[in-house]
């Protein structure tokens, strides 16, 4: 698959606006470090994740998917398994990391989920109600 031009500089310009609206006040958690350095522990996986995440858009389409649609990109599926298991573990480490860093700050969860419910009501209810009212692979 070939990634360049899908748009990471818009999507990591808002990706680092939402950090500092979810996470607040914590810098312990910094997603330049976390996922967009050179040498992110998340870099690979969220590359890698985007680009298959563009091309899969493209090639599912909407609406109902087949199972030989799925059967036939079994092995790009299989590649971001792989690498997953390459490198999941050094990213959840240090998203852990920098997460217990934050929660050692008094009033950090409180924060937190006040605003992920925020975020949630403003910019991701509409979309799951979007998304349960179409059909998927499973119905």
């Amino acid at each position: 698959m070939q990634c360049i031009g899908l748009g990471l500089v818009p999507l990591k310009a808002q990706a680092l606006i939402g950090e500092r609206t979810v996470i607040g006040h914590c810098d312990s958690f910094n997603l330049n470090s976390l996922v967009f350095d050179s040498d992110a522990p998340c870099k690979i996986l969220f590359e890698e994740g985007y680009c298959y995440g563009m091309h899969a858009k493209d090639y599912y389409g909407s609406g109902s998917v087949s199972y030989g649609k799925v059967a036939d990109d079994v092995d790009n599926i299989a590649k971001l398994g792989n690498l997953a298991c390459g490198h999941g573990r050094a990213c959840f480490d240090a998203v852990r990391d920098a997460l217990v860093e934050c929660n050692k700050q008094d009033g950090f969860l409180d924060e937190l989920y006040t605003n992920l419910e925020l975020a949630y009501m403003v910019h991701g209810k509409k979309v799951v109600e979007d998304l349960a009212s179409k059909e998927t692979i499973f119905g």
